[in-house]
């Protein structure tokens, strides 16, 4: 049995729940699942037989002969901080709270399995702390961590302006059918009728994480339209974005997923896509 270990901090409040759905609990199932969802999103395979196939063959299925996740995840708490926090900070009506863990908590994430899979999700978990965040509204840049060790993997001692050359670089090491075009990660090779990668983009800096979410929620009301996500039927928003710490300054990092529409739903305008992404970037 292999393993590999990641000291962690919380960027921004998380909203992840126990069972209760109410207390305030960092569970092992909801990084596995992101890994997962990161990783199907990167592969951006054409084939949806054998995306799903490999899929299976490292985080396991449901079918027959596919078996078990060849990786456990372990987590272990350091100093963690609970508070309440307004999902909608941009809002001067909604001023509910949820319950969250707070910035600046530490916790340790243990990835154990056999030694070719350890390296596998070492790589699929780094990306997944940098292009999403984890819980509830993490679209919208709450639940961002940050590596603080292996050191190499941390942003403090990166120039701010070699970020998108890192991404890229842990990016190849699941696909390698990425590139950099006009300073941003682009896609060469689509994949099929679900969300993979398009493109990866980095934001300005911000002093303030909480001027960044704020921002971030304020660009979500101004264009409120189906091809950011809907409720019935279901989709989630196709632009991602997370947050990123370097030294002690905050930035958006946007990446845009394939919009794969279901049927039926309500008619969508793609500017607005872009338009949210734009003023997000700016």
């Amino acid at each position: 049995m292999h393993s590999a270990e990641f000291k962690l901090k919380i960027i921004t409040p998380m909203f992840m729940a126990g069972e209760d759905g109410r207390t305030s609990e960092l569970r092992p199932s909801e990084f596995k699942g992101m890994m997962r969802f990161w990783w199907r999103a990167i592969r951006a395979d054409n084939n949806i037989d054998n995306l799903r196939k490999n899929e299976a063959e490292i985080f396991g299925g449901s079918g027959e002969g596919e078996g078990k996740s060849k990786i456990k995840i372990k987590i272990i708490p350091k100093n963690i901080f609970k508070t309440q926090y307004r999902p909608l900070p941009h809002s001067d009506k909604k001023k509910f709270t949820l319950p969250c863990i707070k910035e600046n908590s530490t916790f340790n994430i243990i990835l154990l399995g056999e030694e070719n899979f350890v390296n596998i999700f070492k790589n699929i978990f780094t990306i997944s702390t940098i292009l999403g965040g984890f819980g509830k509204r993490s679209r919208r840049g709450f639940g961002s961590i940050e590596i603080t060790e292996p050191i190499e993997l941390n942003f403090v001692n990166l120039h701010k302006n070699k970020v998108v050359d890192k991404i890229l670089e842990i990016l190849k090491q699941i696909n390698n059918h990425y590139e950099i075009k006009d300073s941003k990660i682009v896609n060469t090779m689509p994949g099929g009728n679900y969300p993979w990668i398009k493109e990866i983009e980095m934001g300005k800096e911000h002093k303030l994480w909480e001027e960044l979410l704020k921002k971030i929620g304020n660009a979500s009301h101004n264009h409120k339209n189906p091809s950011l996500g809907n409720a019935y039927p279901r989709m989630a928003s196709p632009i991602y974005i997370s947050v990123i710490k370097i030294n002690n300054s905050y930035y958006p990092i946007v990446t845009t997923l394939n919009s794969a529409f279901p049927k039926n739903f309500p008619d969508f305008d793609l500017e607005q896509q872009n338009a949210f992404k734009r003023e997000v970037l700016q």
